[in-house]
């Protein structure tokens, strides 16, 4: 089960140097390109974005996960919830057993695995010193709602059927959103670190209104992660929600028995 929080880990390394709000400075890549022709209309997507952030104090979320990798092919129920700024909490259950727990706070991490007894806890500085990356709880949470998050503030766009796509790069990342042209729904992200050659994507997917904040932006229910390093090899997470409830105060209990 550790192989499923280390997606945690990852997303929250690649999102350390994310900025939520970007404004448009795009350059021209020369007269009469597709680029060109839309860079004016970039900061109008990045608003359509942004307009469409899922907001929620309280979310508790039940799943299927299927995690594949070249190690393993392992499927189960998760319950993720979520505090906004304070904690993020996961369990992962197998045959109807946990098989792991992590508490994420926005100054420490706790992981226990039951199966092998296993057990962490340690600041969010630990990511800093094993990606050499700093790490922020809140990138990761609007990962998690399915918001937009951007690396660099110079995007260029271009259209591709129904979508915009929009892309970024400075020294350290690239960056990819296609967006659904109608709506300014987040179909996929793509961060990638360029000094580690690693990539990760997510694919949002079955776009719906959630129960009790029909006046919010539809909430995608299916995630797909994808995660491409030179390390590690290539491995994939796909996640379905079948229930979700906003309603809070949420119990986030982490004991080590």
């Amino acid at each position: 089960m550790r192989i499923f929080f280390l997606f945690v880990f990852v997303l929250l390394v690649l999102a350390s140097a994310c900025n939520k709000k970007v404004s448009d400075s795009s350059t021209s890549t020369g007269e009469g390109s597709s680029a060109t022709a839309l860079s004016g209309k970039s900061s109008q997507v990045v608003k359509g974005l942004e307009d469409n952030t899922f907001d929620t104090e309280y979310l508790e979320g039940s799943a299927r996960v299927q995690l594949e990798s070249e190690k393993i092919n392992i499927g189960g129920n998760a319950i993720i919830r979520l505090h906004k700024d304070k904690a993020i909490w996961m369990s992962v259950k197998k045959f109807g057993f946990e098989g792991a727990r992590a508490l994420i706070r926005p100054d420490s991490f706790f992981f226990i695995n039951r199966l092998n007894g296993d057990y962490t806890a340690e600041p969010l500085s630990y990511i800093e010193t094993k990606y050499q990356i700093p790490a922020r709880f809140d990138l990761l949470q609007e990962i998690i709602l399915g918001n937009a998050v951007f690396m660099t503030r110079n995007l260029e766009l271009e259209t591709v059927g129904d979508t915009y796509t929009l892309t970024g790069r400075d020294n350290r990342y690239a960056t990819r959103h296609v967006v659904d042209a109608n709506g300014f729904k987040l179909m996929e992200m793509s961060l990638k670190e360029l000094a580690q050659d690693r990539t990760v994507t997510i694919t949002n997917a079955d776009f719906r209104k959630a129960a009790g904040r029909e006046n919010q932006p539809d909430f995608a229910h299916q995630r797909r992660v994808n995660i491409e390093a030179e390390a590690t090899g290539p491995a994939s997470l796909e996640l379905s929600y079948n229930r979700l409830n906003f309603s809070g105060p949420l119990a986030m209990p982490f004991d080590r028995r």
